[in-house]
Formats: structure tokens, C-alpha cells, sequence
């Protein structure tokens, strides 16, 4: 995954973070929102991990 690719997914993960936290907020079962809590985890941690790959990336001056 290139840099531009891993900032689209991040957008998107934004995107489908608020979605869940919304349902999440709405949700009346126990079982429910356990299911959204753990879809929101899967997301998190593809977030930070996509995060710390794109920190690494060390562009020079001259590259652009």
C-alpha cells in the first residue's frame, strides 16, 4: 500500500468509525453492542497500524 492509498483508507476508516459510534450510541442489546465495540477495535488497530507505517515513511526535500 503506497502513502496515497494508506491516507484513503484511514479516511475511510474515519468515515466508518463515526457510523459505528453512532450505532453504538443507539444500540438497546448487550450483544449488539458488543459486536459493534469489537468491529470498532478491527478498525482502530488498522487505523494506528496504517498510522505507523505512514510515520516511517521519510520523504526528502529533493524527492518531490
Amino acid at each position: 500500500m503506497n502513502a496515497y492509498d494508506a491516507t484513503k483508507r484511514i479516511y475511510a476508516i474515519s468515515d466508518e468509525l463515526t457510523i459505528l459510534s453512532k450505532e453504538l450510541g443507539a444500540a438497546v442489546k448487550e450483544t449488539n453492542r458488543n459486536l459493534i465495540e469489537k468491529q470498532i477495535n478491527i478498525l482502530e488497530n488498522e487505523f494506528f497500524n496504517i498510522k505507523h507505517k505512514l510515520e516511517k515513511i521519510n520523504l526528502s526535500a529533493g524527492s518531490l
